[in-house]
């Protein structure tokens, strides 16, 4: 109870009920009636009364809450600043806040409403450190957002793309996209898929990098005169771009 709160936290200053009173400038009989209450409820503005006297936090007394319902320290300060306004101001918030709780259920109803798109899984591996062969025809449906910029997806085998991408870990690659250095993407490269972040220098060298540079042993490098052609499925859609090494 925050009455028993209040009052074990007044003995342990050493500070009476009539000097609490005095501070925030109730009677002493208004303050001992509140904190001999048998529930939680005190009038939320002679709570923060207290609080700010004794310098507690707001939120030693919602300790009881439920974690979701909890309302935390900035949550408190609004609604502080809430009770000072006028009427005017509060029509005024109370209006914003309805127009942003409708634009958010209106986004929420359109997300609701918007199927997943179907693109193809391929059940061959892409290989992040050792070969594997090229993509056939054996694939499975996969969901994804319906705004996904997504082509296929393949899942990745090998430690080599570690921590971006994960042993087992499905990626989702878009065809299309055009690459730069530093992008991660799906390469053909001399019979083998791989999964590498690329770069090609000026003289058309091509640089294959395993992100998990503890693995650089599966590092490929395509020089220019090589002849062998490097084929790219397409661009992984990572959160990021993650840094190229140092070479």
């Amino acid at each position: 109870m925050i009455g028993q709160q209040l009052k074990t936290i007044l003995a342990d200053r050493g500070m009476t009920i009539a000097e609490l009173a005095r501070r925030i400038g109730v009677s002493p009989q208004t303050l001992h009636s509140v904190l001999n209450r048998d529930n939680n409820r005190i009038d939320f503005d002679l709570l923060l009364k207290i609080c700010t006297a004794l310098s507690l936090p707001l939120e030693l007394f919602y300790g009881n809450e439920p974690p979701a319902e909890k309302p935390d320290t900035a949550e408190l300060e609004l609604l502080r600043k809430y009770r000072a306004l006028d009427d005017h101001g509060r029509q005024v918030t109370e209006l914003v806040l309805d127009l942003e709780h409708r634009r958010i259920s209106d986004a929420q109803s359109d997300a609701a409403r918007r199927p997943d798109r179907i693109i193809p899984l391929y059940a061959t591996p892409a290989a992040a450190g050792y070969a594997n062969p090229a993509f056939g025809a054996d694939y499975e449906d996969y969901a994804v957002p319906a705004d996904s910029r997504a082509d296929f997806a393949a899942r990745i085998q090998g430690d080599s793309m570690e921590p971006y991408i994960g042993d087992g870990s499905i990626v989702l690659v878009n065809r299309s996209m055009p690459l730069s250095d530093g992008d991660v993407g799906l390469f053909f490269v001399d019979g083998d898929i791989k999964c590498k972040q690329y770069c090609e220098d000026s003289f058309g060298n091509v640089y294959l990098f395993s992100l998990n540079r503890a693995r650089a042993d599966a590092d490929t490098t395509v020089p220019a005169s090589s002849g062998i052609t490097v084929f790219c499925f397409g661009k992984v859609l990572l959160d990021r771009r993650p840094p190229l090494p140092v070479r």
